[in-house]
């Protein structure tokens, strides 16, 4: 008889049973930032010995029909499980499979592509879909983490197998699966770890609902985190009116940063008496805030829960090793149940004003194409106030508007170099655990929060940002002696560096490179490291293979995305810049180089070399000028 509630090992849920995604479920939807992140989950717990040496990472509900389970809830993640067991077997040699026992029997083309990919048969451009995509996520999710973690791999993959636990709960057989579905799909969502952080923050308040209240407007505006904060408060609408809450509390031109007490500059709204669990989920009264427009759809560098992580650290004045970015950890590390009412207040003003920071000197990418940027363009930009005068009215009926500048730094210049110095940050560690790059910024601009608005503060921002740039490249570039490294040793980091300088040097390059347009770069999220020539030519000529000194070598290597690294393939260079001409303008600015090279030559070892002495005498100039 089969158990109901069981846990199951990774290593029993992949190859005891089988599993189907019936039809209603959607498409496996995971991408690489979801696959790195339980990976990062599971080394957690690996390293740190969490649970007396066990982790459970969610439920699986089911319903048996037969000797198949049919997957109910938790698809996403048990999908994910096989492909990194997949990906472990082809790509790092351990073989935990027995077979693959998760079927898509009315996804034709995902059951063939999830049997091929466990007998590494080659899948067609054609027939590629979510699967093959996963994959390659697993296969470079994992690289990543097992490197940069320095991860014994026989271990980690020990620990994910046999003491990762997943719990599988099977539905009764007399349930009405359409009565079930209804009662699942309604109801709410589980409470978020910051959720739970807020209610318990606000239970401090007891009887005092004025303060309350005005904790939660303060909580809330913040966890909108899509929108500036400042926009969630109450502002004037005619220049005769009285200041109202965001010109109390932001001053004018919303260029204050360093306010206190400012519980006494947010309205209370009496409201009838509400359960707890009523307040944690409500949005701000729509009587209290007036949204004027519509600030844009973009996406911000991390998310709410880990923004609370970081300035929880910076509140305690920690370091950057010190600092804990794991939200399953937000919880403990707050520990409110050692803290009072009084301390509550100050971190709520402090957390309003790191909110402010973040949205005028942090970059966030924009998801859509409007009259001021494109879609995926990245930007800063700060609110502020205009004034017009309608119908040739007197003065004092001046309507106030909010405008955003199309830049926090009046000097161009300088603001496009702070953008492409955090958006290389920001491509490079994707997860909101590897954010370490953002705290020290962030924890920068608090310690300089007196000249955020001098006109100098800019070039001083630049320069902090060129110097921890050198700092996180130490090491990843050069050997001890000086001499650059080879393929399989050179991160992602290295190469989006690299470009940053190229661009730096735009003015030089542009006049050989005339094609190119360096003023047009921008950062995006390249994580494949591959060669330009590649290891096995593919061609309808005869081609020798590169010696290896040149093959791997720096000069012979570039950064693309997932998705064109599976179109480049194994064709030599000139077919490659033949077949894909039109998509150069968008890469980065070494792959630009090396294409603009190809056009016009054959790529041997000796552009190979050249291409070298060209650019690295370049990046060490650099790195010795910010040393």
């Amino acid at each position: 008889m089969v158990e109901t509630h069981i846990s199951l090992s990774v290593n029993r849920l992949l190859n005891e049973d089988t599993y189907a995604i019936p039809l209603y479920q959607r498409n496996f939807a995971w991408t690489y930032d979801e696959i790195e992140q339980l990976l990062n989950d599971v080394a957690d717990a690996f390293q740190e010995n969490r649970d007396n040496y066990y982790y459970y990472i969610g439920t699986l509900v089911v319903n048996k029909e037969n000797d198949l389970f049919k997957i109910i809830d938790g698809q996403q993640r048990t999908t994910a499980l096989n492909l990194i067991a997949l990906a472990l077997k082809h790509e790092f040699g351990f073989d935990r499979l027995k077979s693959v026992n998760l079927i898509f029997p009315a996804r034709k083309k995902s059951n063939e592509n999830i049997q091929k990919l466990f007998t590494k048969q080659k899948i067609s451009e054609d027939d590629e879909n979510e699967l093959t995509r996963g994959y390659g996520h697993a296969k470079d999710a994992l690289k990543k983490v097992l490197e940069e973690r320095q991860l014994n791999p026989q271990s980690f993959v020990d620990y994910l197998f046999e003491n990762v636990i997943i719990f599988r709960s099977i539905l009764p057989e007399d349930l009405d699966l359409n009565l079930y579905f209804e009662r699942f799909n309604s109801r709410g969502e589980q409470l978020e770890a910051h959720e739970i952080l807020k209610a318990q923050m606000m239970a401090k308040f007891g009887e005092d609902q004025d303060t309350s209240q005005k904790f939660a407007r303060i909580w809330d505006a913040c966890a909108e985190f899509d929108k500036p904060v400042a926009s969630q408060f109450k502002m004037r609408q005619k220049r005769a009116d009285s200041f109202q809450e965001r010109e109390r509390i932001f001053g004018w031109h919303f260029s204050n940063y360093s306010f206190h007490n400012i519980y006494d500059d947010i309205d209370f709204y009496q409201n009838e008496r509400r359960k707890l669990s009523d307040i944690i989920g409500i949005k701000v009264n729509e009587k209290i805030t007036e949204v004027e427009k519509d600030f844009g759809d973009y996406t911000q560098v991390i998310d709410f829960p880990t923004f609370l992580l970081h300035v929880l650290a910076i509140w305690e004045g920690k370091d950057t090793s010190e600092v804990q970015l794991d939200d399953k950890k937000l919880l403990t590390l707050f520990d409110i149940k050692n803290k009072n009412k009084t301390w509550v207040i100050e971190f709520s003003e402090f957390l309003l004003k790191m909110k402010h920071i973040f949205d005028n000197f942090i970059v966030r990418n924009s998801n859509m194409d409007s009259s001021s940027r494109n879609k995926d363009e990245w930007f800063l930009q700060k609110g502020t106030y205009y004034e017009y005068q309608p119908n040739g009215k007197a003065k004092e009926h001046y309507i106030v508007e909010e405008r955003f500048t199309k830049n926090t730094f009046s000097d161009s210049e300088i603001n496009k170099n702070i953008i492409l110095l955090q958006s290389m940050f920001a491509v490079t560690f994707t997860a909101n655990r590897d954010s370490r790059w953002l705290y020290e910024i962030l924890q920068f601009l608090f310690n300089h929060i007196e000249k955020l608005n001098q006109p100098e503060f800019g070039s001083y921002f630049k320069d902090f940002l060129e110097i921890m740039a050198v700092r996180y490249a130490d090491g990843k570039l050069f050997t001890k002696e000086g001499i650059i490294k080879k393929y399989g040793d050179i991160p992602v980091y290295a190469f989006n560096f690299i470009d940053y300088v190229l661009w730096k040097n735009r003015g030089e390059l542009g006049r050989k490179y005339e094609g190119i347009k360096f003023d047009q770069f921008k950062f995006a999220y390249r994580r494949s490291v591959e060669h330009w020539f590649p290891q096995h030519p593919n061609s309808d000529e005869r081609v020798e293979k590169m010696d290896d000194q040149f093959l791997h070598s720096f000069g012979n290597l570039c950064i693309i995305t997932d998705s064109q690294n599976s179109k480049f393939g194994n064709l030599v260079p000139s077919a490659k810049y033949k077949q894909w001409e039109g998509i150069f303008d968008r890469q980065s600015l070494k792959l630009q180089i090396m294409a603009s090279i190809t056009e016009k030559t054959k790529w041997e070892s000796d552009q190979i070399k050249g291409l070298e002495k060209e650019i690295l005498p370049m990046v060490k100039k650099f790195i010795e000028s910010k040393s």
